[in-house]
This record gives C-alpha cells, sequence and structure tokens, in this order.
C-alpha cells in the first residue's frame, strides 16, 4: 500500500470523526461504525508501508486524529455498546478503538453510594411486600386481596430483577440509553426507581386503614342481610390489615355473641374498648350483667358515657338503659328509674325500642306504683321486637302483667 493510499485513509478517518463531533452528543450508529472502520483502514495502511516511507506529518495527522477520536469516547460509549459489537466483529486486541471506555465522569465517583441506597431501598421494599402480603393473607384472601400481593409482588420483581440481576440490568441500561440519559445517570436513575417503589408500597401500607374501613362496611352490610359467613370474613380481614379498627372489632363481636361465641364475643368487645370505642364498652357492660357482674358493668358504662357524642344519640340510649338495668340490679331503684327515664328521653324514632320501658316497669313495680309499672308494661309490649334474647323473658313478663288487668 503506498503513501497516497495511506493519507486517502486519513482523510477519510478524519471526515467522518469531523461528522461525529459536529453531531455533538447524539451520532447516529452508523456514523460511529464508520469511524471505527475507517481507523481499521489507516491501521490496515500503516501497517503495509514501509516504515522508511512513513512521513512525520502522516504520523503527526494521525496523533491527532486518535486524540480527537479519544475525546469522543464519552459520546460513543452512551451511544453503543462497543462490547456487543466486539461480539460480532472480533477486533484484534491491539485495536484500541473498538475498546473505547468513557471517561469516569465526577457523578460516577458516587456510584457506590447510589448502589447501597438502592439496595437498602430495596430491602425496605421488601419488607413491605411482605407485610402487607402477609395481613391479606392471614385475613383471608379476595379478589381484591389477591390482586393487591400480586401486583405488589410483580412491581417488586420487576424493580429487583432491573437492578441486581445481570439480565435485568442490561435491559434497564437499554431502556435508558433509549431515552437519552446519559450513561453517568443511570445509578442515580435506578435509586430513583427503588425509592418510587418504596415510597408507593408506603403509601399502599398507610392507607390500609381506609382499606380496613371499606371491609368492615361491606361486612355490616353483610352482616345486615344475613350473610354471616360473608360477613366474618369481611370483619376478619379488615382486621388484618388494621388490628385497630376498634369498629370492626365490636362488629365482630356483636356477629359472635349472636352465635352464641360468647367468649369470643367478649374478647372483641374488650379490644373495642381498648380503642375508646363507646359501643365497646357499652357491650361489655351488658355482657357483665348478664354474668351478674354489676359493679364492673357500672363501671364500663361510665366509662362509656365519657366516650360517647351528644349527637350519637343511639349508642346513648343503649348505654343509659343498661346503666338503669344494672341499677336494677343492685336494688338502686331511684338511680336505676333516672337512668331509664333518661334513656326513654333520647328514643324519639320512629319506631322505639322496648328494652327502656320494660326495665321502667320492673323498676316501677319495685317501688310499689303499679299504675305507672302497668303503662310501662304496655309500652314493653307495643314496642317488642326481640332484638336481644333478654327482652324475650321481658316481653313475656309484660304480656302476663297486661293480660292480668283484662276484665
Amino acid at each position: 500500500m503506498t503513501i497516497s493510499e495511506l493519507n486517502s485513509a486519513l482523510n477519510y478517518y478524519e471526515a467522518t470523526l469531523t461528522v461525529i463531533e459536529q453531531a455533538g452528543e447524539s451520532p447516529s450508529s452508523a456514523v460511529i461504525l464508520c469511524v471505527l472502520m475507517a481507523r481499521d483502514a489507516v491501521q490496515e495502511a500503516l501497517t503495509t508501508v514501509e516504515i522508511s516511507h512513513r512521513q512525520e506529518e502522516e504520523l503527526m495527522l494521525l496523533l491527532q486524529l486518535d486524540s480527537r477520536l479519544k475525546q469522543q469516547a464519552g459520546t460513543i460509549t452512551g451511544v453503543v455498546s462497543l462490547a456487543d459489537w466486539r461480539a460480532s466483529f472480533y477486533p484484534p486486541p491491539n485495536a484500541w478503538w473498538w475498546f473505547l471506555e468513557a471517561p469516569t465522569h465526577r457523578l460516577d465517583n458516587l456510584d457506590w453510594l447510589w448502589n447501597g441506597c438502592t439496595v437498602a431501598s430495596l430491602t425496605g421494599s421488601l419488607s413491605l411486600v411482605v407485610d402487607i402480603s402477609s395481613r391479606f393473607i392471614s385475613g383471608g384472601l379476595n379478589i381484591f386481596g389477591s390482586f393487591a400481593v400480586i401486583s405488589q409482588s410483580v412491581l417488586m420483581l420487576l424493580t429487583t430483577g432491573g437492578v441486581l440481576t445481570e439480565t435485568g440490568r442490561r435491559g434497564i441500561e437499554e431502556m435508558l440509553s433509549k431515552f437519552g440519559i446519559k450513561k453517568y445517570l443511570w445509578q442515580e436513575v435506578k435509586l430513583g426507581l427503588s425509592v418510587l417503589l418504596l415510597l408507593s408500597l408506603m403509601g399502599f401500607r398507610a392507607f390500609l386503614p381506609q382499606i380496613s374501613a371499606c371491609f368492615n362496611h361491606w361486612g355490616l352490610n353483610n352482616y345486615l342481610s344475613g350473610k354471616w359467613s360473608t360477613a366474618q370474613s369481611d370483619y376478619k380481614l379488615a382486621l388484618a390489615l388494621d388490628p385497630d379498627n376498634a369498629e370492626a372489632h365490636y362488629n365482630l363481636g356483636r356477629l359472635y355473641e349472636d352465635l352464641d361465641q360468647l367468649n369470643q364475643a367478649k374478647t372483641q368487645y374488650q379490644l373495642a374498648a381498648q380503642g375508646d370505642l363507646d359501643a365497646g364498652y357499652n357491650a361489655l357492660a351488658r355482657l357483665s350483667i348478664k354474668n351478674k357482674k354489676y359493679s364492673e358493668a357500672v363501671s364500663l358504662l361510665y366509662r362509656g358515657l365519657e366516650l360517647v357524642s351528644e349527637e350519637d344519640k343511639e349508642t346513648k340510649y343503649a348505654l343509659q338503659k343498661n346503666l338503669g338495668w344494672a341499677h336494677l340490679e343492685q336494688k338502686r331503684y331511684d338511680d336505676a328509674k333516672n337512668r331509664l327515664e333518661e334513656a326513654i328521653s333520647l328514643d324519639n324514632t320512629e319506631s322505639p325500642q322496648a328494652s327502656a320501658h320494660c326495665l321502667l316497669a320492673q323498676v316501677l313495680e319495685e317501688k310499689d306504683s303499679p299504675k305507672s309499672a302497668l303503662t310501662a308494661w304496655e309500652n314493653c309490649l307495643r314496642y317488642a321486637s326481640q332484638l336481644y334474647p333478654e327482652e324475650y323473658d321481658w316481653i313475656e313478663q309484660a304480656r302476663q302483667r297486661v293480660d292480668k288487668q283484662k276484665p
């Protein structure tokens, strides 16, 4: 090969290199390939020209062009993967231009920190996935729970795989390259993805009490519709998602009481009371009265009255009624009368409850007021609904008293 051919190769090499420089930070893959092949041609020409025929000018030009090519290393490696190209073209080891490496960016010096933070974020995400999934599973999976478990597990696998596995890293890096993100920012982007996953899971975890409230609401609807088995599943899932859901504890306790599982009912009522739910104290007190623990019941009812709001007349009625019941059993008839009359005054609905009237009739009998007692017995029968088992006996007693007064 002659000196003129070497000059032609150098000129073509310079021309292609100029095109890359003018393209800025996004030259095409074809242009980059042309530069590398032009450098191959220069090397081939250089090795075939005798040393004695090599001119100082050509050699100095080559040094200048190679210097310019090395300056483009960051741009070239940011656009193409030279490792993949080497696997296809098998350049000789001394063809250094096929082994260009991007200069270390100052941000790359912190990659160890970003990688550590990424691993920490993924570890936190994994613990959240385990926590959330275990709650749904322990509460009994349904369609919503299955979707929640599967979706967050898939997100976790995709993010972890994309950051920690070789195949996943390549996929993520190819995607980042397509979006034009510089290589020195890749670790920061991976950290951002892991932090985004962590924040998403933290947000979902913080939203669990709201989801729990929904399942408690659905459970109550199923309970009122007579679907007790479904209601029980809903309540248990609500409590698995939020063990501090006092209303769900109370509703599950009421369901257990209806099923005559009084020990489980008492446990749920106690948990509801621990959450400062006034209805929980009322339910516990009613069980205490039935177990003849009247002083304990009075204490619970007073605590419930401290918690109940003025607007919640239904619960306030129940607390006053049960307090009157407890005083009746304690033979504190004046206190019982006052509490029961207060309860009746609170029950100004279209369908008044019978319990307070039935209990007031018993109190008036003990106070030797038969005429007033008969009126109360008549109201007991008028409003009878037999909502609670104890009302069966009171209503039967009322029927006997009223029938006795008939001519």
